[in-house]
């Protein structure tokens, strides 16, 4: 059986891991371990992980979300993890049911693909869709601006059949096989925060011809800050700037 390895990096979500009952129960099946790194080095959260029986690690120095996620996978590689075990991107304020992550990893087996998304919402009724899968931008992409549209176009999911093949998917939750993740090298650590994500996909669609599936049946409730919509505040800066960098490697090349 295959090992799934769950990534979560906590920037002060002490409330929104400890409050997370399903974390919980998902952690008690034999083949999932949690990993969490704590980017603020938290004693409340290290003592919950402790006794949640969560794999705990803390930063001295605030990291980008890329450069936590490479340390994770370098813990989960540490306990043993192999290349066709399953390294999850987590969210701290992402919930889904153990009855969903089941349901996630039966239905991968269905599928050849090294890289896997999920349908997230806002809401726990599932009402109130997140647009968390999106096209790949290019210097065009400014003219959306223009239009009064978002810079990266999202995916209609009403029209998305399960199974459908997408450019890229919000780091909120996204699932490599850990061969690929390993021979991505994991994420670009330029990327301080944004963008990190639709660089990982667009390497692995371009080096590997590694497409992002879409399940459609797999739901989870993710908060979302979108914080980068708040111009002039330093998250709209990062926001632009990873944006410039990612149009600029993606167009005039990209390495592994």
């Amino acid at each position: 059986m295959t090992h799934i390895y769950i990534s979560i990096v906590s920037h002060g979500n002490d409330d929104d891991i400890i409050n997370n009952t399903n974390l919980k129960d998902i952690n008690s099946f034999n083949n999932v371990t949690v990993i969490i790194r704590d980017n603020v080095a938290s004693n409340r959260l290290k003592t919950y992980c402790v006794e949640s029986h969560f794999e705990y690690n803390a930063s001295d120095q605030a990291l980008g979300f890329g450069a936590n996620n490479n340390i994770n996978f370098k813990v989960a590689s540490d306990l043993g993890m192999g290349g066709n075990d399953w390294f999850v991107l987590f969210n701290p304020d992402l919930d889904i049911s153990a009855e969903m992550i089941n349901k996630l990893f039966d239905s991968i087996g269905n599928y050849s693909s090294q890289l896997f998304a999920i349908n997230l919402f806002f809401d726990n009724k599932f009402s109130r869709a997140e647009q968390s899968l999106r096209k790949f931008p290019t210097f065009i992409s400014f003219f959306n601006i223009l239009k009064g549209k978002s810079f990266t176009e999202a995916y209609d999911k009403t029209k998305l059949a399960d199974g459908s093949i997408v450019d890229w998917a919000a780091g909120s939750f996204l699932v490599f096989q850990a061969e690929l993740y390993k021979k991505l090298n994991g994420f670009d650590e330029d990327y301080f925060m944004y963008f990190e994500d639709v660089d990982i996909c667009h390497r692995a669609n371009k080096f590997y011809k590694q497409n992002v599936v879409y399940l459609k049946e797999i739901k989870a409730i993710h908060e979302g800050g979108y914080q980068n919509r708040k111009i002039f505040s330093k998250h709209f800066r990062w926001y632009f700037s990873s944006l410039i960098r990612f149009l600029f490697k993606s167009t005039f090349g990209a390495k592994k």
